[in-house]
């Protein structure tokens, strides 16, 4: 599938600063499942950019600009291209941490939510236990905001006893995109497979992947001072 990606990212400060120092989390890379093309980030004023990696290993875009500045905005634009996956992410596809890492509890747990997902039915194999949770929470998707689904689904699944993560990236749309946040759960002989609570369904070739973390924090588009 060809998702287009062409969306604006706009940072608000309170008060004009002298200097500004942001971390953005915007750029996906090449791998097994996916290829990307042109990818450009344009800010609004004078800034340098420098690519580098965080902890996770995701592509991570530092801007620096001099003040006093108010605000920036990012244009960001590109073509992902994504083949058939069955939301099971390539063994090929780096992995700097061990699954291991991300049994670790988050920040963003909702207890509520958590609890659902966990008790929404009992079955043998892992991967129709984690869809199991991924329905239940879907049928709150109309009432709750998709980085709060992930969240949960990530703290259930770590309930479960399954190393997860947050992910983020774009979901196509029409003939478009818009920027989306979704969930990865370790399988024992699988791997990384995505679920998106949002649609009830596997990650397959319509998300673009981006960044993935052990919770929200290390996944959101823009950070900094």
């Amino acid at each position: 599938m060809r998702i287009a990606i062409d969306h604006t990212l706009t940072v608000a400060f309170p008060f004009p600063r002298p200097s500004v120092a942001l971390s953005l989390r915007v750029t996906p890379e090449d791998h097994h499942d996916q290829t990307v093309s042109g990818w450009r980030i344009w800010p609004d004023c004078d800034a340098r950019l420098r690519t580098t990696r965080d902890g996770y290993g995701n592509v991570l875009t530092m801007v620096y600009a001099e003040g006093p500045i108010d605000g920036i905005e990012f244009h960001v634009t590109g073509e992902v291209f994504t083949g058939p996956s069955n939301g099971i992410l390539s063994a090929a596809h780096p992995e700097p941490l061990p699954p291991e890492l991300f049994l670790r509890p988050g920040a963003d747990a909702v207890p509520e939510l958590t609890a659902l997902a966990v008790d929404a039915g009992v079955a043998d194999d892992a991967v129709e236990r984690l869809h199991l949770a991924n329905v239940a929470l879907y049928r709150r998707a109309d009432a709750v905001a998709a980085d709060i689904l992930a969240a949960s689904f990530v703290a259930a699944a770590r309930r479960l006893a399954r190393p997860a993560r947050c992910v983020s990236g774009y979901l196509a749309q029409g003939s478009g995109s818009r920027p989306h946040v979704w969930a990865e759960a370790y399988v024992d002989g699988i791997g990384w497979v995505g679920f998106d609570p949002v649609l009830g369904l596997s990650a397959g070739e319509d998300h673009a992947r981006v960044a993935s973390a052990l919770d929200l924090t290390g996944i959101a588009m823009v950070s900094g001072v």
